[in-house]
Order: structure tokens, then C-alpha cells, then sequence
């Protein structure tokens, strides 16, 4: 029995022999190189306009850094006033062979030294600025006044410390009447010489300096003449010694003890 094999539709109006014309069967190589070159073009365009994006941004932040590099706040420009302050403008000429005046020449002159002082250094000067800013915030009002608020617990103690003479409206009474007590120093001379009538008697007191020396140094806790304190002995560490030493004098010890001009004056 024979099999019938199927053959394929015949297409009306096109040869047998021919292929059928499709899109893939129409591409050739031209077509191929001209797509490639596209699409590298648009690649190298979108290449170009990242490059030139990057480098504006990149020329925006250097611009920013540069203003950014210069310190504008309150710290960096009182340095810099201070700074010229301290400057020599007339030693601008020589300032490679003399640097020092250039940088420091003008100090003397816009840093006078007072009357009441001794030296003055920069370090004094921010020594002054900062105690006149902690004094400013000292007598500034209490913002928080609660019963643990460090603030009121500050400028409370502070306020009891420099307002004494206003609290005290009569506070130099207190003063005489400590040294007039009997228990204590038993008056002074030039308190005593002004009442009407005194007799040598009553200004020379009955008790000693010794006993007078005692008061002040028990009872009143002053350390006049000399001072008493505790300290190691000086060949056997451990034992400890009383020690006596100079103390209220209001001048320097060596003031007493040299025999410079000045020593022997003050002896």
C-alpha cells in the first residue's frame, strides 16, 4: 500500500523556485555597519554630555571650597582684628629681613601697659577678656531659678561675694567691735586714742603680745607674723613636723631678710 506524501501550499502568483521575501532576508552588511554607527554615535553623545555635566559640577564644588575656605565667624575675625592690631604697616618694605617688626611691631603701641600693671602679654589680655565675659554672665538676671539649678546656685554664691557692703550696711562696726572685744585682740591704739579722756592705762592694755598673738591665730584663724603647717621631715619621710614659717608680713620674706636698700628700710 502506498503512502501519499503532503507537499506544501502552492503560493498563487510566485514561482516555485524563488524564496519568500522576509525583513531579516532583506538586512545586509551595509545595513549593519550603518545601525553600528548609529547607535556608537548616540553612545559617544551620551559619553560627551555626562563628561561635560561632571566637569560643571565638578568647577561648582571647587568654587564652593574656595569660598568655604575662608573663615567668616566670630572667632577668625577677632583673630584677624587683633592680628592687625599687632602689625607694623611702616615695616612692610622690610619684612623679609625683619619679620618681627613687621608681625609684631605695632604691639606696644595699641597694647599700652597701665598704671596698675606690671606686664602685658597676650595672654593677660585673653585672661581679662574672659574673666569680663564670665563677669557679664555673673551679673546677668537667673533665667532658671528652680532650688537645683546650678545657674541660681552660681550667681547666688557670686552676688553673696561682691555685694558684701550692701548687705552689710554697717559692716565696719563689726570690724571694731571684733577688734575691741576683750576675748579677742582687746582693742588697738588708734581706735582707743580718740576717746575723750584716755588714759596710758587704758591704751596700754594688760595683755601680752603673746596672749594677743594667740586670739588672733585661735580664735580668728589669721595668720599674722608667721603661720603654722605640717610637713614631711626632711630625713625621715615618715614623720611629720610642725613648721613655722613666714606669713602676713604684706611684702615678700626676702624683703626682711636681704640687706639690699630696700630690706634695710623695711626692717
Amino acid at each position: 500500500m502506498n503512502k501519499e506524501t503532503s507537499t506544501p501550499p502552492t503560493i498563487v502568483g510566485l514561482p516555485q523556485e524563488v524564496p519568500a521575501d522576509t525583513f531579516f532576508s532583506r538586512i545586509n552588511r551595509r545595513h549593519l555597519i550603518g545601525a553600528a554607527l548609529i547607535l556608537l554615535g548616540l553612545l559617544s553623545t551620551a559619553l560627551l554630555i555626562t563628561v561635560i555635566v561632571q566637569a560643571k559640577h565638578r568647577r561648582q564644588n571647587n568654587t564652593n571650597n574656595v569660598v568655604n575656605s575662608y573663615c567668616v565667624n566670630r572667632g577668625c575675625l577677632s583673630a584677624a582684628t587683633h592680628q592687625l592690631n599687632f602689625m607694623d604697616p611702616t615695616a612692610f618694605a622690610d619684612r623679609c629681613t625683619d619679620f618681627y617688626k613687621y608681625a609684631c611691631g605695632g604691639w606696644q603701641q595699641t597694647h599700652p601697659i597701665q598704671s596698675f600693671d606690671t606686664e602685658r602679654t597676650i595672654l593677660n589680655d585673653i585672661i581679662a577678656r574672659r574673666d569680663v565675659d564670665i563677669e557679664r554672665l555673673l551679673d546677668s538676671s537667673i533665667s532658671r531659678g528652680s532650688q537645683k539649678s546650678w545657674e541660681r546656685k552660681v550667681k547666688t554664691y557670686y552676688t553673696e561675694c561682691v555685694d558684701d557692703y550692701a548687705r552689710v550696711l554697717d559692716s565696719g562696726k563689726a570690724m571694731i567691735d571684733l577688734i575691741s572685744d576683750r576675748d579677742t585682740v582687746d582693742g588697738w591704739f588708734l581706735i582707743d586714742n580718740s576717746v575723750p579722756g584716755a588714759s596710758q592705762d587704758t591704751l596700754l592694755k594688760p595683755q601680752t603680745i603673746f596672749t594677743q598673738m594667740s586670739h588672733i591665730h585661735g580664735d580668728l584663724g589669721t595668720n599674722a607674723v608667721f603661720g603654722l603647717r605640717v610637713r614631711f621631715d626632711d630625713t625621715d619621710l615618715n614623720i611629720k613636723r610642725l613648721e613655722f614659717y613666714p606669713s602676713g608680713l604684706t611684702l615678700e620674706i626676702t624683703d626682711y631678710l636681704q640687706n639690699d636698700p630696700v630690706s634695710q628700710n623695711v626692717s
